[in-house]
């Protein structure tokens, strides 16, 4: 994560009344530089999608599932990554298809957490380069994703 960092996260969280104060002004530059890079972003998710991150959250849901599957067309492997996630009265399954990369990170800082992955907290889409974005989630145990997609190949999609 680049701007919402799970040690400014967990300095918000803190119990030291300073180091929150000297976090949450931190967070309120980085929040603003943040949207300043997604704003480069419409063309490169489209429009509808573009609008649906600016406005919603998942924050706060709960990773239900995510699958990995690997297909072949024409001799090529392609990957797609497929992440669902549960809210209070909703559900959600974000696709990544023809994925480039992807990371998964679950450093517990105690073995004997076994949280899982936790509240999904925070996210950043940005640019990698001319035709690759970056999607990272940060959910609340520390864990995180990493998926790198080309242009326009995330959608969102709510389950009935």
């Amino acid at each position: 994560m680049k701007y919402f960092k799970s040690s400014l996260w967990s300095a918000i969280n803190s119990g030291d009344l300073e180091e929150q104060k000297r976090a949450e002004a931190e967070w309120r530059v980085n929040d603003q530089q943040y949207w300043t890079e997604y704003l480069k972003l419409e063309s490169r998710l489209g429009k509808e999608l573009y609008e649906f991150f600016h406005n919603f959250s998942f924050h706060d849901y709960d990773l239900k599932e995510y699958k990995l599957v690997q297909s072949e067309v024409h001799d090529e492997k392609i990957v797609d990554l497929y992440i669902t996630v549960t809210g209070a009265q909703d559900e959600w399954t974000l696709v990544y298809n023809h994925i480039s990369r992807v990371g998964i990170t679950m450093d517990s800082t105690n073995w004997l957490d076994r949280r899982g992955f936790d509240d999904w907290g925070y996210d950043e889409l940005l640019i990698v380069d001319k035709k690759t974005l970056s999607h990272e989630i940060l959910f609340a145990s520390g864990a995180g994703f990493l998926v790198h997609f080309s242009d326009k190949n995330l959608a969102v999609r709510q389950n009935q």
